[in-house]
């Protein structure tokens, strides 16, 4: 069930213009992780936003991606923001019991090459956060190919083109 939903949520974003995939546990909200691809003048920026009952991204966040041949790409980011969201309450017997979830984003600058060498697929994302690392591994590439092409759709779209 986790797979097809997993799929379903990589092909509505394939189908999107923007260079963004997704990642998690929806339905038990355990956690959700968001990953944009995007320009910002002449640089380009990895944005990644975490959703979690339990995890929240450091003050100085690090990125650690390992491809499919085995090379290692290390970002280092900055915060955007963090907050607290709640979610109202479920009530267990005669207890309410508060749903509470951190949203925590961050960006991460990349070099046009690191961008390129995303088309080779991503293994294995590991993320600085309290109180645990966020880990996450894959047999086959489920972000590195959709994030590469969709950068190079959305960039190669100029607001001058066609006119």
């Amino acid at each position: 069930m986790k797979k097809v939903l997993l799929i379903f949520i990589i092909a509505c974003f394939c189908l999107s213009g923007k260079a963004q995939v997704s990642y998690g546990d929806n339905f038990l909200v355990d956690y959700n992780v968001k990953i944009n691809l995007s320009t910002e003048n002449d640089s380009i920026f990895l944005t990644l936003m975490l959703t979690s009952e339990r995890l929240k991204m450091s003050d100085n966040p690090k990125l650690l991606l390992r491809l499919m041949d085995d090379s290692v790409m290390s970002l280092d980011g900055y915060m955007l923001g963090s907050t607290n969201k709640s979610e109202g309450a479920v009530m267990i017997g005669n207890t309410a019991v508060a749903i509470n979830h951190y949203v925590t984003e961050a960006k991460f600058p990349i070099s046009k090459e690191q961008v390129e060498s995303l088309s080779k697929g991503i293994k294995k994302l590991r993320l600085n956060t309290s109180p645990k690392n966020h880990e996450k591994e894959w047999r086959k590439d489920k972000i590195g190919k959709i994030l590469y092409k969709k950068y190079k759709e959305s960039s190669s779209n100029s607001f001058e083109d066609g006119f």
